[in-house]
């Protein structure tokens, strides 16, 4: 980098990155490595240490900059709230914002006094607390209507402002139990957040404040659009403000799968907008009156979106501009960008794991440094200029994005380049149409012009976009490449940017200090060892230190067509193609919420049993399993085995088989029921069966796979009717045996199928025991469970109202003596068993 203003930012945000990743044990030796690091150039400096254009003195400031970074975040993780859960609070605090949707109210509340609204226990985890420790917290406020849709007296009336007294139950999240889980314990500590509260009943206002005019504006604004374009009004606050809360379901599935979600954070793209907007609206002022006029617009348009951090990085660089349009012009818009980052860095240092300000700052770098480079190409110049702009803008930010969006969402849209240049347009025209029409809200009938013209042009690219996600593989899911795919990927950006020829030249002296020191290393450290005061060199340097292998290799990279074929074949083999397993057994229970899901990974196979529940906007496969995969790069399954008919464990099962390829599915054999609703819904039973992919167990079955996995079934052993629950009853019971240890899967089983099992003289005595039907008391048989002696059982659990784990289930183990691991509270857990023996891996440690 040759801005050296930026230099010493760049290294206080490397300190500060590498304090905020690491864990406290690696934190203390990179401390220790940085600081012998500053000493060895301050004291032991010798002439032939070269460093290129960065002299000693800069070297050190650098050096001290990255210290003086890693220190500052070090401490990063305090702004992070411990879990937490009162059932019964009352709060008193003032609200901060506040918006009323159709089925929801939301807000940000700002606690000033909390007390519990029962007595405790004395040894509860409530007793302990104070209300001192919540004064000044703010939490996310959610009110929902009552089961006859009506709102709770008093809410309708709130505004941003007002001192309210409201009781409700209080959360402050955990951190995440299972791998690519999304972590709102960071989301929260990264928007100043603590957890949230629920509201119940009625709303006592102690004070009445004064909103904010632009929470006014805001709202005057959402009630006219609702009264002229409700089915609109949710996409264009989108847009407008970066609020996706709105938006329905289908139509974010949409966005999604076209790759345009980004349209609704708002970002760098609105501030450009707004920018050229205001600058347009002031064209008759002077010069310099023009500029504070379009600042104040930038300023005020930050404000109305709440200045998350997207916007306030990008009004930083907008304000920049301007600033340079006052003296000379000039402004370096990547210098800017990195102040941007280091000033929210100093705010909070977990802004460096975010995922929305990562992804903001790399589309942005990407317009600044690759743009320029990518619209110098021959096939892009012969593009009209407006095009040539928006394609390689749009190139640029994806290029720079697509290793982010890879680790994070595991999804590819291969429309997406197309649809995001259509969508520039798009968004500039209804993003300056709307703003237009807000500006004006205090006129009659004039507003109502500038957002029907935004409507249709929402209705037009909405027929588009929907076009495009129904193409054949419009979006696709990808394995998660690992480090060796940023390697390569942010490698060949270096190649692009820095030019073949340097790279070489780096390369070249680099290989040749290595040869310098491996020759140093054998004649003064080995040649002494072996009692020689020389050793010879040539031979090891041919064979070992010449590198003559990885010379070619590396030309051949940077050429301009084997290097790109090259690159293209290590991307595609990193994102498709499977990693070869270990000689074990790994179970899994994965954490899907209230449900069952059981990963079973061997060296040659890939089973799943279950796939979690689907309730509302929740889908278990869609939000949980098909990313767990992903991330665990598994691309394909050999069975999927579904216990019964239960929507906690068979409601992910459409989206798994329509998006993971399955060779085989595997049900319980009882008869008729199969014919019911609720299997339909899960599985296509008739096409699977016509394609011979579907296989029926009963008691008594045994299957027998290559890597010596035995899958013995117990149950069903008949068709149980008249029982408590028949579906439960009807579970598939699978025993497992690996290396001579064996893991029950009970299902859902009660004590009715529990006696069947007995009577037909099975054995169920197991090694690890998954507890059926999450912990409920229908399923706990002493009798039964005394047979047998588990190192350690398992209860898939989460947030629910049936009171699972029942305290019966939970005193009967602990009486045993034997450990439980609940899915609610220890993540998703592994349980591995190889020739070494067994281990059992929580997703979360710190209870």
């Amino acid at each position: 980098m040759k801005d050296r203003l930026a230099r010493p930012a760049v290294a206080i945000l490397c300190g500060g990155w590498a304090a905020v990743w690491t864990s406290l044990e690696v934190r203390l030796f990179l401390l220790a490595f940085f600081a012998l690091m500053l000493f060895r150039l301050w004291l032991i400096w010798k002439p032939e240490d070269f460093y290129g254009r960065i002299v000693k003195p800069e070297i050190l400031l650098l050096i001290a900059g990255v210290i003086a970074g890693f220190i500052y975040g070090m401490p990063a993780d305090k702004y992070i709230a411990e879990p937490l859960n009162l059932t019964n609070i009352e709060a008193e605090g003032k609200l901060i914002h506040w918006q009323i949707d159709q089925d929801l109210l939301r807000g940000t509340f700002e606690i000033q006094n909390l007390k519990l609204a029962t007595e405790k226990a004395k040894d509860t985890v409530e007793s302990q607390i104070s209300a001192a420790d919540f004064s000044g917290k703010k939490y996310i406020l959610r009110v929902y209507p009552n089961s006859e849709g009506h709102w709770a007296q008093g809410w309708l009336k709130v505004k941003p402002g007002d001192t309210l007294k409201l009781s409700g139950k209080l959360e402050q999240p955990k951190p995440p139990g299972t791998a690519g889980e999304f972590d709102f314990t960071l989301y929260n500590a990264v928007r100043g957040l603590s957890g949230s509260i629920t509201a119940r009943g009625d709303v006592t206002v102690l004070v009445e404040g004064k909103a904010t005019f632009t929470w006014v504006l805001r709202q005057q604004l959402r009630d006219t659009l609702n009264s002229y374009w409700p089915e609109q009004t949710g996409v264009l606050e989108g847009i407008l403000f970066g609020d996706d809360s709105g938006i329905p379901k289908e139509v974010l599935d949409m966005y999604k799968a076209t790759g345009v979600m980004h349209v609704f954070a708002a970002s760098g793209a609105n501030v450009a907008f707004v920018l050229a907007l205001g600058w347009a609206a002031f064209f008759f002022l002077p010069k310099k009156l023009r500029i504070l006029a379009t600042m104040v617009v930038i300023i005020l348009y930050a404000i109305l979106c709440q200045g998350n951090p997207p916007i306030l990085r990008a009004t930083i660089l907008g304000l920049a501009v301007l600033f340079g349009m006052l003296g000379k012009g000039r402004i370096s818009a990547l210098r800017w960008l990195i102040f941007a980052a280091l000033l929210l860095f100093f705010i909070n240092p977990l802004y460096l794991r975010d995922t929305s300000f990562l992804l903001s700052f790399a589309a942005t770098w990407g317009m600044i440094v690759l743009a320029p480079k990518i619209q110098k190409n021959d096939w892009i110049r012969k593009l009209p200029q407006p095009l040539q702009t928006a394609l390689a803008v749009t190139l640029a930010a994806q290029i720079a994005t697509f290793p982010l969006l890879i680790d994070v969402f595991h999804r590819v849209s291969l429309i997406g380049l197309l649809t995001n240049v259509f969508i520039l347009f798009v968004l500039g025209a209804v993003l300056q149409l709307g703003l237009v029409g807000t500006a004006l809200l205090w006129l009659p009938i004039l507003p109502l012009a500038f957002f029907q013209a935004a409507c249709w042009l929402l209705q037009i690219s909405d027929l588009i976009l929907n076009f495009c996600a129904r193409l054949p593989f419009a979006y696709y899911w990808v394995l998660n490449p690992g480090w060796v795919f940023w390697l390569l990927w942010y490698s060949y950006l270096a190649v692009m940017l820095l030019g073949k020829e340097k790279v070489w030249f780096i390369a070249r002296v680099q290989f040749r200090r290595l040869r310098n020191f491996g020759k140093k290393l054998l004649t003064n450290v080995f040649g002494q060892q072996l009692g020689q005061k020389t050793v010879s060199f040539r031979k090891f340097q041919t064979k070992i230190l010449n590198f003559k292998g990885l010379r070619l290799f590396f030309k051949l990279a940077v050429s301009k067509n084997i290097g790109l074929i090259s690159a293209i074949v290590l991307i595609l083999a990193l994102l498709l193609l499977p990693t070869v397993g270990k000689d074990r057994l790994v179970v899994t229970f994965i954490d899907v919420g209230q449900g069952d899901c059981i990963l079973l990974e061997t060296r040659t196979e890939k089973l799943l049993v279950d796939t979690g529940p689907k309730s509302g906007n929740f889908d278990a496969g869609e939000r949980v399993l098909v990313p767990y995969l992903m991330e665990k790069r598994i691309a394909s399954l050999d069975m999927l085995f579904l216990s019964h008919e239960d929507g906690d464990h068979v409601g992910g099962a459409p989206y798994l088989i329509a998006n993971i390829p399955t060779a085989r599915v595997a049900v319980p054999e009882v008869g008729d029921r199969l014919n019911s609703e609720e299997w339909r819904e899960a599985i296509p039973l008739k096409s699977l069966a016509d394609a011979g992919k579907l296989l029926r167990l009963k008691a008594g079955d045994r299957l027998l796979f290559n890597s010596g996995l035995e899958v013995e079934v117990l149950a069903p052993v008949e068709v149980l009717e008249g029982t408590p629950s028949d579906s439960n009853n009807n579970s598939l019971v699978l025993l497992l045996t690996y290396n001579n240890r064996k893991i029950l899967l009970t299902g859902d089983m009660e004590i009715e199928q529990m006696r069947r099992i007995a009577d037909r003289g099975a054995k169920w005595d197991a090694d690890f025991i998954k507890i059926p039907h999450h912990g409920s008391a229908g399923s706990l048989d002493p009798y039964w469970f005394d047979q047998t002696n588990p190192q350690a059982v398992f209860i898939q659990v989460g947030r629910n109202s049936f009171g699972h784990p029942t305290s019966k289930v939970l005193q009967y183990w602990q009486e045993r003596d034997i450990p439980v691991y609940r899915t609610d509270l220890h993540g998703t857990v592994s349980l591995v068993i190889d020739r070494k023996g067994c281990s059992i891996v929580p997703g979360r440690t710190n209870l």
